[in-house]
């Protein structure tokens, strides 16, 4: 099944047909049944003359269940009370969601055109890696950042485009919109540094929740909360899931930068799952961490 994203184009915009008492959830609800989308992410946003307007509020859509629905969508908001669907009546959008009223006999095509060009795509990203270092000192410019240069010997030997995904300090919000704004760009891996520690400034495995909820998580070290600036119970690495994009949160020293990186180049080429890489990646920087920990 290919996902596509909806790259804000979100309005579905139904031609020719008139309400009169039409129940709008209901008809919001039978658009989604049909484009096997979400219930509660389909809304009806604005009703004019002939003109009845939705909006998807979902980034992603699977091309298969949407391309040429628009006779089965016209033929189901029909038999809705209320709703008169006029013989010339037409579905459109204005971006990818306009596959809706593509010819039903044209939607193998267009599906299958999207599969080829979903694998060239996975194939590119799959090679491209973005480093995003986090951290007040960074941004500040106290400090070089070392471990976009450990990437780049380790990673670039094993194959892959290592480029330089930026710099942002400790901010959820900031962190989860660069992350979130690399994957759109086409980077198959996203790395960050730092920020993965047990004070309250480190809130970078927070930032990746954002994103992905369901992310794998690994504690390297655990503490007694409020003991010394460890207001969190432990040190945590995370890997998360956007798309097509790994998303993988080290910590910031660069020695403990250089244990992890060969063992996630040998698990994406094994295609280890989240959680058994996060554990995998735990393993060296556990060891590296002094005893009491």
């Amino acid at each position: 099944m290919t996902d596509v994203q909806l790259l804000g184009k979100t309005e579905i915009w139904m031609h020719g047909v008139d309400l009169d008492g039409a129940d709008l959830p209901q008809l919001a609800e039978t658009t989604a049944e049909v484009l096997a989308l979400p219930r509660d992410k389909v809304f009806v946003t604005d009703v004019r003359e002939s003109v009845v307007v939705f909006d998807v509020l979902v980034p992603r859509v699977p091309l298969d269940q949407v391309a040429g629905k628009q006779r089965l969508l016209l033929e189901r908001v029909a038999q809705l009370a209320g709703v008169h669907v006029r013989p010339n009546a037409e579905v459109h959008s204005e971006g990818v969601l306009g596959v809706i009223g593509a010819p039903a006999e044209s939607a193998r095509r267009i599906v299958s055109e999207a599969d080829r060009l979903e694998r060239q795509v996975r194939e590119y990203a799959s090679g491209r890696v973005a480093v995003v270092a986090t951290g007040a000192e960074l941004v500040a410019g106290n400090v070089r950042d070392t471990n976009f240069e450990a990437a780049q010997e380790i990673l670039g030997q094993a194959g892959f485009e290592v480029n330089a995904g930026g710099v942002v300090g400790d901010d959820e919000a900031r962190i989860a919109g660069l992350v979130a704004r690399l994957a759109g760009d086409g980077y198959g891996l996203v790395i960050t540094t730092g920020g993965v520690g047990a004070e309250d400034k480190d809130r970078t495995v927070e930032a990746l929740e954002r994103l992905d909820p369901e992310l794998a998580t690994a504690v390297l070290a655990s503490y007694k909360q409020g003991h010394g600036r460890h207001v969190k119970a432990s040190v945590r690495i995370a890997v998360a899931t956007l798309g097509w994009t790994t998303v993988v949160a080290l910590p910031g020293p660069t020695h403990e930068v250089r244990l992890a990186l060969p063992v996630l180049v040998e698990r994406l080429a094994a295609g280890t799952s989240p959680p058994e890489l996060v554990e995998a990646l735990a393993v060296p920087l556990r060891a590296s961490l002094p005893s009491h920990h």
